[in-house]
């Protein structure tokens, strides 16, 4: 996948970059655990299985509001199977402009078909001088016009940084399209996956950089396997399919005040675990579930970005406690809607965000029963609000990357 970096007079400049096909590869009819990320019949990205529902990829790669699906087989447009992404986890330090931590994970809406295993991200480092294979379905040559097609080809690690590594030039490389794909190499007589494919030059020729694996397998990849995995979340833990939820954890409920967000949900008889509320959604379905605001969802308290279901986590006021907030634009009178205001955020340099407006003193975080039904109309509000005008990012770049395929 190309990239070049367009920037305004005041942004910064940045060297030409090229997102990765592997050059000098050969067909591979192999690996059904190398995937191709598509937009319809557009060749997005390449990623790798990593759990039987769980991809690995770059950031850049699902850095977008639509989502790609992943086709599974080595040419797409043969029928293959596409299994749809049901929510992706990007690393919470992910740059755009730079590509600093540039790895993502993607959750499939099913488990991958039979036959795909999962590679494993080991924490091992890798050296220079070892030996790579490359996979994915990226061009074979800048300017390459040919319909996209699983290749792999070979190369030798050349440096090795903090988080990154670099390959030779030869005889294989990345290229465009070959972007999240998988550097593979063999620790211990098996084979792993130890980097993933973020940039390198725009001729691939001469320069190509991945991500080490083994730098976020244990703080990034390895809790996001966990929590996805069957039966790993009990009452009131967040879910995404319904197998999630451990026995007798409940069903994967859709939150009262963000249906994008689900956690295990069980019934109100004998009681709700400690945390939970026997509240009713709009159906009438009572079932014990967080009071709003529900954790990750707008006024919910929050540690950092990574808390929150698609806002930010930031604070009206330094000293104040930190909450999921939508940004907004101080300019557009009511654009946050009932009980919110568009307000500046705590070392924000001019960004807004909804906040709670003061009462009292009471603020925006934490609910009791009584509250519930109040707080789910203004959430409601405010999600509605919000999807008539989609507000940018609180950390607002002039750098903006165009991608071609």
């Amino acid at each position: 996948m190309l990239v070049a970096a367009a920037t305004s007079a005041c942004s910064p400049s940045l060297p030409a970059i090229a997102r990765a096909a592997i050059t000098n590869g050969a067909d591979d009819d192999a690996d059904p655990g190398v995937v191709a990320l598509l937009q319809g019949s557009t060749l997005v990205c390449t990623a790798t299985l990593i759990a039987p529902r769980l991809l690995l990829t770059a950031a850049h790669c699902v850095s977008g509001d639509a989502m790609p699906d992943a086709y599974f087989g080595s040419v797409p447009g043969d029928g293959g199977p596409r299994v749809a992404i049901a929510a992706v986890r990007r690393h919470p330090a992910f740059d755009a402009a730079t590509l600093h931590d540039d790895v993502a994970m993607a959750l499939l809406a099913e488990a991958a078909p039979a036959g795909a295993t999962p590679w494993p991200t080991p924490a091992t480092p890798i050296a220079a001088g070892a030996s790579l294979r490359l996979v994915g379905f990226g061009r074979t040559a800048a300017g390459d016009t040919s319909a996209p097609r699983k290749r792999a080809g070979t190369t030798t690690v050349a440096t090795v940084s903090a988080d990154e590594l670099t390959f030779a030039p030869s005889p294989s490389q990345t290229c465009e399209g070959d972007s999240g794909g998988p550097a593979f190499a063999t620790l211990e007589g098996v084979e792993a996956i130890v980097g993933v494919t973020s940039s390198g030059d725009a001729a691939c020729t001469t320069l190509a950089r991945d991500m080490r694996v083994d730098v976020f397998a244990d703080t990034f990849v390895a809790p996001w396997v966990a929590a996805t995995a069957d039966g790993a979340a009990g009452a009131g833990d967040r879910c995404w399919y319904a197998e999630n939820c451990a026995a007798g954890a409940g069903e994967c409920a859709a939150a009262l005040d963000d249906a994008t967000l689900s956690f295990c949900a069980p019934p109100c008889d004998g009681g709700c675990p400690g945390g939970l509320a026997c509240l009713a959604d709009s159906d009438g379905r009572r079932l014990c579930r967080h009071s709003p605001p529900s954790p990750g969802a707008a006024g919910a308290r929050c540690g950092d970005d990574g808390d929150c279901n698609g806002t930010h986590c930031v604070a009206r006021t330094s000293g104040e406690p930190t909450v999921c907030a939508q940004s907004c634009f101080t300019d557009l009178p009511g654009f946050c809607g009932g009980e919110l205001e568009c307000a500046a955020i705590a070392g924000g340099n001019g960004a807004a965000a909804c906040f709670a407006k003061p009462r009292g003193g009471c603020a925006f975080a934490g609910a009791t029963d009584g509250d519930a039904g109040a707080l789910v109309a203004i959430a409601a509000l405010l999600i509605a609000l919000a999807r008539r005008r989609r507000a940018p990012r609180l950390a607002i770049s002039q750098v903006r990357q165009y991608v071609t395929w």
